[in-house]
């Protein structure tokens, strides 16, 4: 397996108090999953859920608080400082803003050969620059645009340019951290078949993380639903998008508009009730019973498990097979 997270808790360290010493505060709870070659996970959930820790947990970007991340078999914590910046050219990421994750002040080049002089001090500039226009036009960018500055691009060339960036050092697995939700819909769709093309091409593992089911749909093999730090659901991409079984994947999927006038005028009303708990202090049940319009009293005492039903696993005990 190319990726694969164990048990995996992650947080952030809170403040420390004027008399008390407050715990961590953890933002995904005990996740796990495997991901092989040339295959996409999908990660949804509303804002706040947790998908971004999660993806930077998975690069190592991040610490564990219990289980752990393995790369192709290799715990990244247990690497020495060398190992794991090698280990690192073959894990990149894509991030939500393109412009914003360029440099203002490098030129596209610079931006794009600055990660070979980590991975690989021994090339020339002359075969960094080579290396550049050849990512440039996998992403579908002439090599003009080596002598631009990120002002100088559109939302979707900075974005292609972050693709390129990601590719530059020939990686086996990719972080997409919604890269796709900061464009308009026409660029969207091309650079979803850009990542599409460009997967096939090179055998690539993507972890797609998004609020857009219709783009999942679109990517991902499997689906991984997340709601306040915890899977509630996970299944085959096809599975998921014909019948998703936790209330709450139901309620994300009943979120999406309906391209039908009439059909979405008789969908008003469905919208979740209630309020999202606090992620400073988690419900000790589900974490989904306060909106859930199926909840029963054991839902807000007692936290339910993923377990299989059909081809998916669910965080539901009440959801029949």
């Amino acid at each position: 397996m190319i990726l694969e997270a164990k048990a995996l808790s992650v947080g952030y360290p809170l403040p420390r108090g004027l008399f008390t010493r407050p715990a961590p505060l953890t933002v995904v709870h005990e996740v796990s999953f495997q991901l092989a070659r040339g295959k996409t996970l999908g990660i949804v959930g509303e804002s706040g859920c947790g998908k971004s820790t999660l993806g930077r947990a998975l690069l190592h970007l991040l610490p564990a608080q219990s289980g752990e991340v393995r790369w192709a078999g290799q715990n990244p914590a247990q690497l020495s400082a060398g190992a794991l910046r090698q280990a690192r050219a073959k894990r990149q990421i894509i991030f939500q803003d393109g412009i914003a994750a360029l440099d203002p002040r490098m030129t596209v080049e610079k931006s794009l050969t600055r990660p070979l002089v980590t991975f690989e001090p021994a090339l020339t500039r002359a075969d960094r620059k080579a290396r550049a226009a050849e990512v440039l036009s996998q992403v579908g960018l002439s090599g003009d645009y080596l002598a631009r500055y990120p002002h100088e691009l559109s939302g979707g060339q900075a974005q292609r340019v972050g693709i390129a960036r990601a590719l530059i050092a020939r990686p086996e697995l990719i972080i997409c951290d919604e890269p796709v939700s900061a464009l308009d819909v026409s660029i969207q769709a091309q650079v979803v078949n850009l990542l599409l093309d460009l997967q096939d091409q090179l055998g690539l593992a993507l972890v797609f993380i998004s609020h857009n089911l219709a783009v999942v749909r679109q990517m991902a093999d499997e689906v991984m639903v997340m709601c306040l730090g915890r899977v509630v659901e996970h299944a085959p991409a096809e599975a998921f998008h014909a019948h998703p079984r936790h209330p709450y994947s139901r309620a994300l999927r009943a979120a999406v508009p309906e391209p039908d006038p009439g059909a979405e005028r008789l969908r008003r009303g469905q919208a979740l009730q209630g309020e999202l708990p606090s992620i400073h202090a988690p419900p000790p049940g589900c974490v989904f019973a306060s909106r859930c319009p199926e909840a029963r009293p054991d839902c807000r005492a007692t936290r339910p498990e993923l377990r299989p039903q059909g081809a998916a696993k669910v965080a539901c005990p009440w959801i029949s097979q």
